[in-house]
């Protein structure tokens, strides 16, 4: 395997007050390439990891700063990875093995390993570690089986956009002329895809106007519509009018007296104007239209009565034929002038509609209660994804939120049983007379402030935005730092990022500076 050269290497994480630290170890007999080094701290780069060396023990050890990121790994173990993040994370990768030469780096010095590659959690910006060692192996071979074990075993991959762009890479990692640039052109391309607009916003234009859409409009529709803009001026006087009955002279707007003074507690009806945009014809054309259609039935008849149809020798059933059919194209030729395209406006009316009733909130005014240190009250069963109250404080400026409130008024004298979990294990803190319950309800479940991440988000700034995972397996408790800047601590002592730490009940756990008590019930 092309990974086999990573077994010389002892991989491990230290935790310190600067932040987290990935710390791989080798002999002390490597030859480490001191220049690549120097040239890595004095041109830092957004993908590589900030790298120093330490000589302990007989060994070199690399130390990288993955503080405040995430392995990609325990990303890829929680979520399931969009077809855009899969081409940008790819992108960052070969983007940085692509620009090593400008570093005076080596292509083949990058560890691609998910447990080694890190993102920032909210962008989804990639970070690689480098090792400045010779080592000897192909770089194509190497991206080759990470990105087909990456795919094949590691991602659940979303699939759903149907462009097989699974497809179309796992056929360039199959071709025997894979390459880092051919790789690197089909990601451009499937890039470029994704970019190109699609053009489909015509409908909601028409919608927005309100134009009802009418197939064939006849000669009689200005009648329907006819009396439609009188109706705003109806409802005008009815909103202030209450129903208690008093005549509509009594009711005089600049100065109300005191039986109307009470109006404001029962509101007026509330109407919404719409206006609506109609198509008709113009009414001058239409009436000449019917002139002309008169005229045309008026003439036919007239020529009928005459006679004068009489001298061409014809049956009269013919005669009647013949004028019908003369009557019929004139009719024709008349309206399809009238109901030209040209001949048509647009009218404009404003309606008032009332709006649906809305259910009633109840603004009743309730009594709140602090629960203060002396005060015992079970521990609310909340979902963890929304706490109580906001427990942490980072900052000092004091907070009306963070107290714990008892919605439901009721007696002093009487206690209210708020109910509490009995199979889950929990976290329980309590500052400043504010109680917070986590319950953890997940096998694996993260604490940190970013929302789209975490199974608990934490209001206290220092807290990080993916800051520990507690892991729950076969009846045991774990708690690993996920690489926070301010740390994890169980009973007082810091934890190593990346290490499971076993909890037990009654352990105090700290994230950053928010402390709680760990509880199994």
């Amino acid at each position: 395997m092309v990974n086999d050269y990573l077994k010389k290497f002892e991989f491990n994480y230290e935790s310190s007050a600067t932040g987290s630290f990935l710390v791989v170890s080798t002999d002390a007999g490597e030859n480490v390439l001191l220049y690549q080094v120097e040239m890595l701290a004095n041109n830092p780069n957004r993908n590589i990891l900030p790298l120093d060396i330490r000589q302990k023990d007989s060994k070199h050890n690399f130390y990288y700063n993955i503080t405040s990121k995430l392995a990609l790994s325990q990303y890829l173990r929680r979520n399931k990875l969009k077809r855009d993040d899969f081409i940008n994370i790819f992108k960052d990768i070969l983007k940085t093995i692509l620009s090593s030469k400008d570093y005076l780096l080596s292509d083949r010095s990058y560890i691609l390993n998910e447990d080694y590659i890190y993102i920032v959690p909210n962008t989804m910006e990639v970070s690689l570690a480098y090792l400045p060692l010779n080592i000897d192996i192909n770089v194509n071979d190497q991206l080759k089986n990470f990105t087909m074990n990456f795919i094949m075993f590691s991602a659940n991959i979303d699939e759903t956009n149907n462009d097989n762009f699974l497809q179309r890479i796992l056929n360039l990692l199959k071709s025997d002329t894979f390459s880092i640039l051919e790789f690197s052109k089909l990601l451009n391309d499937l890039k470029l895809e994704t970019d190109i607009p699609k053009p489909e916003v015509q409908k909601p234009v028409i919608q927005e106007h309100n134009v009802p859409v009418q197939p064939a409009p006849a000669p009689a529709a200005p009648k329907a519509s006819a009396p439609r803009p009188n109706i705003p001026k109806a409802p005008v006087s009815k909103p202030d009018v209450p129903k208690s009955g008093i005549p509509k002279p009594n009711v005089p707007r600049p100065a109300p007296q005191g039986p109307v003074s009470a109006a404001p507690a029962k509101p007026a009806v509330n109407t919404a104007e719409k206006t609506v945009v109609r198509i008709k014809y113009k009414t001058g054309v239409l009436i000449a239209g019917a002139i002309l259609q008169a005229v045309i039935i008026i003439g036919s008849i007239a020529l009928l009565a005459s006679g004068a149809m009489d001298s061409l020798g014809n049956e009269p059933i013919v005669n009647m034929l013949g004028i019908g059919i003369l009557a019929g194209a004139l009719s024709y030729a008349v309206w399809k002038t009238v109901l030209n395209e040209k001949n048509k406006v647009e009218t404009v009316s404003t309606v008032r509609e009332r709006p649906a009733a809305k259910p009633q909130i109840n603004m009743e005014k309730r009594n709140f209660t602090t629960v203060s240190n002396n005060q015992s009250i079970p521990p609310i069963n909340k979902a963890p994804s929304q706490p109580e109250s906001n427990f942490n404080n980072a900052a000092s400026t004091p907070n009306s939120l963070n107290e714990t409130t008892v919605i439901f008024p009721s007696p002093l004298e009487e206690t209210v049983y708020l109910g509490t979990s009995n199979s889950y294990p929990y976290l329980q803190g309590t500052m400043n007379g504010v109680m917070e319950q986590i319950i953890i309800n997940k096998p694996s479940f993260v604490i940190g402030r970013l929302k789209s991440q975490v199974d608990y988000i934490s209001q206290n700034n220092a807290v990080g935005k993916v800051h520990a995972e507690i892991i729950s397996r076969d009846g045991r408790y774990f708690v690993k730092d996920l690489n926070s800047r301010n740390g994890t601590f169980v009973n007082g002592i810091r934890l190593a990022a990346n290490t499971e730490h076993e909890i037990k009940n009654n352990d105090k756990i700290t994230f950053a500076n928010s402390e709680y008590t760990f509880i199994i019930p």
